[in-house]
C-alpha cells in the first residue's frame, strides 16, 4: 500500500503522525491472476523493489510517500498482523492542478481486528477476495 500526504511548508520539521492526511494511492494484494498471488511473495522475483504512481493531477509541492508492506503470516489473532512502513520525502514538479483529498490519520485508521488484517489469509482466492485496508486508491 503506498499513501502521500502533504507537507504544510518543508517536509523535514514536518510530522506526519495526526489528521486524515494520508491518501492512499496504490495498493496490491491478492491477485489470482498473478503468479505469485500475493503482493508479498512477488517482492522478491521482481528484486525487492515496487512502483508506485504519482497521480499526473496532483498539484507540485512537498509530500512525504509512505509504503507498507503488510505481513499476514500471523493475522488469525488480533494484534499479529506485521507491518513493515518506509517512507520518503518527495517532491513533485510538472504536476497538476489537484490537492490530495481528506485522507486517514495513520496511526489511528487501523484497527486490529479490521477484515483486511485479522484473517486466514490461507482462504483467499480468486472466489474470495481480499481488499487491503486503508480505503481505495485516490488516482487524480
Amino acid at each position: 500500500m503506498t499513501y502521500l500526504a502533504k507537507c504544510p511548508g518543508s517536509c523535514s520539521t514536518f510530522k506526519a503522525d495526526s489528521g486524515n492526511i494520508w491518501v492512499k494511492i496504490q495498493e496490491d494484494g491478492y491477485d489470482a491472476t498473478k503468479n505469485p498471488p500475493w503482493a508479498s511473495k512477488r517482492l522478491p522475483t521482481v528484486n525487492s523493489t515496487w512502483s508506485a504512481t504519482i497521480p499526473k493531477t496532483l498539484q507540485n509541492g512537498e509530500y512525504i510517500l509512505r509504503h507498507e508492506i503488510l505481513g499476514l503470516q500471523r493475522a488469525t489473532e488480533s494484534g499479529r498482523a506485521q507491518f513493515y512502513p518506509a517512507c520518503h520525502q518527495i517532491t513533485v514538479t510538472n504536476g497538476g492542478t489537484k490537492a490530495l483529498p481528506t485522507g486517514i490519520a495513520i496511526p489511528g485508521n487501523y484497527t486490529l481486528t479490521d477484515p483486511g488484517i485479522m484473517l486466514e489469509y490461507r482462504e483467499i482466492s480468486a472466489t474470495k477476495p481480499y481488499t487491503p485496508p486503508g480505503g481505495r486508491p485516490w488516482t487524480g
